[in-house]
């Protein structure tokens, strides 16, 4: 009887504290008239009485076992008789309430079961993940199930629709429906309440949009069937994930079928031309018709129209479908050649300077006055060099215009710190390729200043200093080279050669590694000549020609050191040929630094498209320090098997006579 007691005291403690918890969440336009049990978090086992928890708990294993023969004769033991509704309506168990692990289970004559003894508001009740009952049916694909859940909600009063209730992860029981893929459920669901169709979970996705995750095509259709006003659907447009998982099928379809669903912005503002424009997809403007031209003509919230986005990724194809239908400024007033020139997009660039009617642009100046010379010397970082120079050739181009700020070009390209060889040559090209800016030192009397007004020449110094460096490292390269080709390896055949032919001939002549380091010599040795030659050029010639003959004479260094270095690894490796583990050491060491030159030269111009070396290299590395391990403890090994062996008498006896 005391056991009694207490099951009713807890029983009783629970409905005060549910009654408390609710009525804080009661709207006044409720009147408090009804009381939602559903909203009240489940309590933690500790909270509940120790037997009450055992008979949930035994109750819900014989639930699991789907026996309803085996559920009746639990229910009708004493112990479930003496308070059962304590026990039905106990919420703390570790997968939710009796409910929800009958719904998991599928059987709708055990839920139906469970349905006369619970409390009715249980049914829309949350487990700790946030499901109802309903969420757990779905994610089983139990149908019957999930309609009787619904049916005995709609009845509920002052309770929300439990169709529309998330889970933790903002999931609705359609979402659950569509990743469970289970059509008919989806289709079902949908004929109950066409609203859920419109939320969105955390991840900003409806049930639309995740179908098109999922792969779905068939749950698709059906959503998309429905009569749906694309104003309403909440996250992720569905046609931008279409256009991101290349569905082309999918895509036809809402065009065909919903044409405003196609017509949807992302939060940037961008419709689906924007997004195919960045992603480069082709085919998604196989649909640009006349009725949809206008989306062409749309800027996003960066004021960007699809063909430039196109621009800026440098997709040419893309513009040339694009600028017949397209306006050719975005909101910030600049032209697709602006943005081609800003993010150093060349193909692009060389396509629009190329193009009878687009090359018109290349003195347009966007609404802060700049031209596309002037943002491609703001951009210095992202234009290359390559997009400077296209412009710069171009007949037409008026390098020496001023934007509002009035500066040119050359003045903005000079207040850049100078980060690599690119800037230098960006700003020398810049410089010599601009006409006589007296009017800027008129406009602007602080350029008077000593410390501005030799800005140009102090960097003139400093190529010219640069020039005269690398001119003596290629003559020392020259140098080098030139003398190993007339001290080779091995030496040559001496006067007392039997055969006249072979006198004067080197004595490897016939070995391959020496026709190797012949071959890398002459290579080095001309690649250097011609690296002098140009540096000398450079060093006396007017500044647009000496930034030509030093791009060459660098090109050919850049190819001379690493040349040098692989004749002076294979030269070594032929004068220790017989020792071939030391051959073979020099070697490995000679591959790798050689590759180290290389990336460091090549660096300066390409270090985005040297990163997959850097893990090549590594693990070159780490080969040639496993491969001495083993050389050098395996000679260590042997020689002090050998000391042992001298130190060991011999096994006969040895030294008896």
């Amino acid at each position: 009887m005391e056991g009694s007691m207490d099951v009713k005291l807890s029983i009783g403690e629970e409905e005060v504290g549910m009654n408390t918890s609710i009525k804080e969440e009661v709207h006044e336009d409720e009147g408090g008239a009804s009381l939602n049990n559903a909203s009240v978090t489940a309590r933690t086992t500790k909270q509940q009485d120790p037997a009450v928890y055992a008979a949930a708990r035994k109750l819900a294993d014989v639930i699991e076992g789907t026996n309803v023969g085996n559920i009746n004769s639990t229910i009708q033991t004493p112990a479930y008789q003496t308070d059962s509704s304590a026990i039905f309506n106990f919420r703390g168990l570790p997968r939710g309430s009796l409910l929800h692990i009958a719904a998991a289970t599928g059987e709708s004559n055990i839920l139906e079961l469970l349905l006369n003894h619970v409390d009715p508001h249980l049914i829309v009740s949350q487990d700790d993940w946030g499901n109802t009952p309903l969420h757990i049916a779905t994610k089983a694909k139990a149908f019957e199930v999930a309609d009787m859940l619904i049916c005995q909600a709609k009845d509920l009063p002052n309770v929300e629709n439990i169709l529309r209730i998330k889970n933790n992860h903002g999931n609705t029981a359609l979402h659950e429906a569509v990743l469970a893929r289970d059509a008919r459920l989806v289709s079902h669901l949908l004929s109950k309440d066409l609203e859920s169709v419109y939320l969105m979970n955390v991840h900003q996705k409806s049930p639309l949009y995740l179908a098109l995750a999922t792969g779905n095509s068939e749950i698709f259709q059906i959503l998309l069937s429905h009569s749906l006003d694309p104003s309403r659907i909440e996250g992720l447009p569905p046609a931008h994930g279409v256009v991101a998982r290349k569905r082309y099928d999918l895509l036809s379809v809402i065009f065909k079928k919903n044409m405003k669903l196609f017509t949807m912005t992302d939060s940037g503002g961008g419709n689906v031309f924007h997004l195919a424009a960045f992603l480069n997809r082709g085919h998604v403007f196989t649909l640009l018709r006349p009725e949809t031209e206008y989306l062409a003509r749309e800027q996003d919230n960066n004021g960007d129209l699809p063909i430039h986005i196109a621009s800026k990724m440098g997709h040419v194809a893309l513009i040339e479908k694009l600028h017949p239908v397209s306006r050719w400024v975005n909101g910030q007033g600049q032209t697709i050649l602006h943005v081609a020139a800003k993010y150093g997009r060349e193909k692009a660039v060389r396509y629009i300077l190329r193009h009878p009617h687009l090359r018109e642009m290349i003195n347009e100046r966007d609404r802060d006055g700049n031209t596309p010379l002037h943002l491609a010397a703001m951009h210095l970082q992202l234009s290359s060099l390559t997009t400077i120079i296209y412009l710069l050739l171009d007949e037409r181009i008026n390098p020496s215009l001023l934007n509002h700020e009035r500066l040119a070009a050359v003045d903005i390209a000079l207040n850049h710190p100078l980060r690599d060889a690119r800037s230098a040559f960006a700003q020398m090209l810049l410089e010599s390729m601009s006409a006589d800016r007296a009017d800027l030192i008129i406009r602007k009397p602080e350029t008077r200043d000593k410390a501005y007004a030799n800005i140009y020449v102090l960097f003139t110094h400093g190529m010219k200093d640069a020039i005269n460096t690398l001119l003596l490292v290629a003559t020392l390269v020259t140098t080098v080279t030139f003398a190993a080709g007339f001290a080779v390896p091995g030496g040559f055949n001496g006067s007392d050669m039997a055969s006249k032919d072979d006198r004067g001939m080197a004595t490897m002549l016939d070995n391959r590694m020496f026709q190797a380091f012949v071959i890398s010599n002459t290579i080095a040795m001309f690649c250097s000549m011609t690296s002098v030659v140009g540096f000398m050029l450079a060093s006396i010639a007017a500044d647009h020609l000496a930034i030509v003959e030093c791009l060459i004479a660098l090109v050919a260094l850049a190819i001379a050191l690493p040349a040098m270095s692989v004749t002076f690894s294979i030269g070594v490796t032929l004068t220790v040929g017989k020792l071939h583990r030391l051959a073979t050491a020099i070697l490995i060491l000679g591959s790798i630094f050689v590759l180290i030159i290389t990336g460091a030269l090549f660096s300066l111009y390409h270090i985005h498209r040297l990163r997959p070396l850097r893990p090549l290299m590594s693990r070159f590395i780490l080969a040639f320090f496993k491969i001495f391990q083993h050389v050098h403890f395996g000679r260590l090994k042997r020689r002090k098997n050998g000391e042992q062996d001298l130190a060991s008498p011999p096994m006969d006896g040895g030294d008896k006579d």
